[in-house]
């Protein structure tokens, strides 16, 4: 599929194949702000025009932290502004709101980040595979839900700042007795042209050659079709990555509970030029202001996901 080389601006107020846990998505609904991703990619989510799942979360008590400021680069610091690249089309990280604007975890956390560093901060819409070329030119930062790689940490510099993984949703109250570790016969449902729909298939094999049933594979076009029809029991297990089953759980309105533990565990970061230390230095030690104020749970928390906090952001932490 071709991929438009789109980069609208929008304002912010955002191994095994498991090393690029982010999977090529489908088309958002916002058409004219939707770019098509690379298959290196994760799991995207629609979010309807009418959806009022967007939580207002309020970054006014948020200040200036002068000693953390100092860090920036003058250059950044005479414009003003840390410009993000990001591709809109994976909620809860970052995606396109009912009104056209950048919204998301990604958003708020880079919206705190600018309050403390004393700066505006704006998201453009970009193709995921083409933001990291892109940094230290067309944008200062790219915060896209990158999976912190050995790959990608030869070509950048990243701040890790979330964690996420592979996880698990049910019915609430497991009628079906799932148990996400023998899911062989079960009915898995998950989104077309993921991860997870090839390590299914990797699995349902694994079954066969066990003389078992392999998994019955329910792949819908967008996650939240898969959580829609395991919470109605059309579907035993919703199988996606972390952020997206703890946002279906925390929109479903008790009808999903988790299950099982979170697999293949992963850093994510932000992404800086490797010529821009300064920078790097700046915006881990803004993150790490974050996560010690108790700002960024506030933020993940409103968005379902404050089980993806990490103790401690490092430039470059291993894989």
């Amino acid at each position: 599929m071709q991929t438009p080389d789109y980069r609208a601006p929008v304002t912010s107020p955002r191994p095994r194949r498991r090393t690029l846990l982010r999977a090529a998505p489908l088309a958002l609904a916002t058409a004219a702000l939707t770019p098509a991703l690379a298959s290196c990619t994760r799991a995207s989510e629609r979010l309807d025009a009418e959806s009022n799942a967007v939580p207002e979360v309020d970054l006014s008590g948020i200040e200036e932290v002068p000693e953390i400021a100092a860090l920036v680069p003058e250059e950044t610091r005479a414009r003003g502004e840390l410009v993000n690249g990001a591709a809109l089309n994976y909620a809860p990280g970052e995606f396109v709101g009912s009104s056209g604007e950048a919204v998301g975890y990604d958003i708020d956390i880079l919206a705190a980040i600018g309050r403390v560093l004393g700066l505006d901060t704006r998201t453009e819409a970009a193709v995921f595979a083409q933001i990291i070329p892109a940094v230290g030119s067309t944008y200062d930062i790219g915060m896209s839900s990158f999976t912190v790689n050995e790959e990608r940490l030869e070509a950048v510099t990243m701040i890790s700042y979330f964690q996420a993984g592979i996880s698990y949703a049910v019915k609430a109250g497991n009628p079906y007795g799932i148990d996400p570790a023998d899911l062989c016969g079960r009915r898995v449902a998950l989104q077309v042209g993921t991860y997870q729909e090839e390590l299914s298939a990797e699995r349902s094999q694994e079954c066969r050659d066990g003389g078992d049933r392999a998994y019955d594979v329910l792949a819908y076009t967008s996650n939240s079709d898969a959580a829609t029809n395991v919470a109605g029991g059309k579907g035993d297990i919703l199988m996606a990555d972390s952020p997206v089953t703890n946002y279906a759980i925390a929109r479903s309105r008790g009808t999903l509970e988790a299950i099982g533990e979170i697999e293949e565990s992963a850093l994510n970061g932000i992404v800086v030029a490797k010529d821009q230390p300064e920078l790097a230095e700046a915006i881990r030690a803004a993150v790490q202001h974050l996560i010690d104020s108790g700002h960024m749970e506030r933020i993940l928390a409103a968005w379902g996901n404050e089980s993806g906090m990490i103790p401690t952001a490092e430039v470059n932490p291993q894989p």
